[in-house]
């Protein structure tokens, strides 16, 4: 059985190339999204460890106030509301309310829920709250709203409260791509549909998020060529610091390593320096990134 899974993987390796996009697509009939990214994310091992550690490293949840934005089908929210002593979930989507309620009920602290269903870029709460927990993160916050969102949240911490995540580093690869014409960028699901890399890696930026006061990034820089070729595209990775200690690098579930089109393409050499000017607003979307190579 194993091995005829694994047999067909391989010669459905063409087609599962975009699958993974498929998957992270907004879909109004199910929850915002279809139903197998619910469980693509409650089953990565690295992803829910990540923030389980950083509920438990050196940061006392136990009599905390919290306020989780999006909590979507609860997986984080299990995992620290039988330590605190109150916790204010915040969701927008209103197909989910029903799944909501009827999940809290389930548990012995039900009692210690206040669920808002509002606009966390927008939603009042009624008191100051010691941990905030956002885990609605797209690749280079770009597609989703998550820097505004803390921004806003941030104003609802006591003081010394912290946020979950904390730091997002983004990281680019100059690359050459093979991408279907009607595509723009695609999350890699295999290292078969990786890119070929004419660049090492480089960073991009660093977002603190308690401090980050930015809406985009606007960057112009320089980056040295490994190997000759045609750049068309950028390989996106974003490292994610839940808390100290405690981080993530990205998988299939989210923030994955994503293959992005270029504004446009340059021939290039090994040895040549390539400048970069590269721009988007966060919350916007992926396909509205400009990276214009000169």
């Amino acid at each position: 059985m194993q091995d005829k899974l694994f047999e067909d993987i391989i010669d459905n390796y063409d087609t599962l190339k975009y699958s993974l996009l498929k998957a992270q697509t907004f879909d109004e009939s199910h929850y915002g999204f279809p139903e197998i990214y619910y469980k693509i994310m409650e089953t990565d091992k690295q992803r829910v460890d990540a923030f389980h550690k950083a509920f438990t490293l050196n940061n006392n949840f136990k009599g905390a106030t919290v306020c989780e934005v999006g909590v979507g089908t609860l997986p984080l929210t299990k995992l620290y509301m039988p330590y605190v002593k109150k916790a204010y979930l915040i969701e927008n989507n209103p197909d989910l309310v029903p799944f909501i309620n009827k999940e809290i009920a389930k548990h012995p602290w039900a009692d210690k829920v206040e669920v808002i269903y509002a606009d966390a870029l927008t939603v009042n709460l009624p008191e100051k709250v010691d941990f905030v927990v956002g885990e609605l993160m797209s690749i280079y916050c770009a597609n989703e709203f998550q820097v505004q969102i803390f921004q806003h949240m941030r104003t609802f911490l006591k003081p010394g409260g912290k946020l979950f995540p904390n730091r997002i580093v983004n990281f680019a690869r100059l690359c050459e791509a093979e991408i279907d014409a009607e595509i723009h960028h695609y999350p890699v699901n295999f290292t078969r549909h990786q890119p070929m890399f004419l660049t090492q890696q480089f960073l991009v930026n660093e977002i603190e998020l308690l401090k980050e006061k930015k809406q985009g990034v606007r960057l112009s820089f320089s980056v040295p060529v490994l190997f000759s070729g045609t750049v068309n595209a950028l390989y996106l990775e974003s490292y994610v610091e839940v808390t100290e200690g405690s981080n993530f690098t990205g998988t299939d579930s989210l923030m994955p390593p994503t293959v992005l089109k270029t504004t446009n393409t340059q021939e290039v050499k090994a040895g040549d320096l390539v400048h970069i000017d590269f721009s988007f607003d966060y919350g916007s979307s992926l396909d509205e990134i400009s990276c214009v190579l000169s």
